[in-house]
């Protein structure tokens, strides 16, 4: 059902209702969660799935950003704002790459540099190595790819070793996967590391796993970690399960500025219903 109502909600019903003043939406910072900024056209990938991010769409989305006069900020400075309560005179966004796909290097780093912008990306470092190594069918950045990245303003964020389902693992295996792979990020860059993406679908429904894992985060040396959960970052938001806004190349116009507007939220409480109802028939994870 999501896959049809997510574009036809967002634009026909809960759009107008914002801009007409009926609908109420708490002040919020978007966190948009790309992935591969290519003209993979995903045969088969319901739009809703996709992944993938045309160049020429990624510009288009970048210089929209620009155009209505959008701070691109990082994590740090966007959870300063949201705790501050110091956001209101200033639209603001943050852009996050997960999966560190060599794309980001050859075809959305250069946009983001013509226009000053920056962003997080975030590794999942087996994948990373001195000569690109594939992962989904698309060749990953090299570390000196990211030093080089780095040095030009581009910060980094841990997103497992494997890229596994955390949530089907033993917790000795997640401490291992969070450990490693900030780690070996900071022992590439020389610098701490604070910031993790979780990969797959964020079981948000299973308050004990989110309880455990953000004890883990911790302890691994997280500050803040992003997820998979539909929404934009607000006072309500847990620095370390924030939530996100997928973009793909199905994101027009209308549907990217609604997305930032706050016009797509609600999808997020579609989601989080729909896994509470799903996780009745659901295997319980290993301990």
């Amino acid at each position: 059902m999501i896959l049809q109502l997510d574009r036809l909600g967002s634009l026909f019903v809960t759009r107008p209702l914002l801009d007409a003043g009926l609908l109420g939406a708490r002040p919020g910072i978007p966190i948009l969660m790309y992935h591969s900024i290519s003209n993979d056209p995903e045969p088969g990938v319901r739009p809703y799935y996709r992944l993938a991010t045309s160049p020429a769409r990624f510009r288009e989305q970048m210089r929209w950003l620009k155009d209505h006069q959008y701070a691109v900020i990082d994590l740090t400075e966007a959870l300063h704002r949201i705790e501050t309560h110091s956001n209101r005179a200033e639209r603001a966004v943050v852009l996050t790459f997960d999966d560190g796909f060599r794309d980001f290097l050859l075809d959305a780093w250069p946009v983001l540099s013509d226009l000053g912008f920056t962003a997080t990306v975030f590794l999942p470092t087996a994948y990373i190595g001195s000569a690109p190594r594939p992962f989904k069918g698309r060749d990953c950045m090299t570390w000196e790819d990211v030093r080089e990245l780095r040095r030009e303003g581009i910060r980094f964020g841990a997103h497992t070793v494997n890229h596994p389902a955390l949530y089907r693992l033993p917790w000795r295996e997640v401490q291992r996967e969070l450990g490693d792979s900030r780690s070996r990020v900071e022992q590439e860059l020389q610098e701490p590391v604070r910031a993790f993406a979780y990969p797959y679908a964020f079981p948000q429904e299973d308050r004990p796993f989110v309880k455990r894992f953000r004890t883990e985060l911790q302890q691994a040396g997280y500050t803040r970690a992003v997820t998979t959960v539909i929404g934009r970052a607000s006072a309500g938001s847990d620095p370390l399960c924030l939530e996100r806004l997928p973009v793909s190349d199905c994101d027009d116009p209308a549907l990217f500025s609604s997305k930032l507007a706050g016009a797509y939220d609600w999808v997020g409480g579609l989601q989080a219903a729909f896994r509470r109802t799903k996780r009745h028939a659901t295997v319980p994870r290993p301990s």
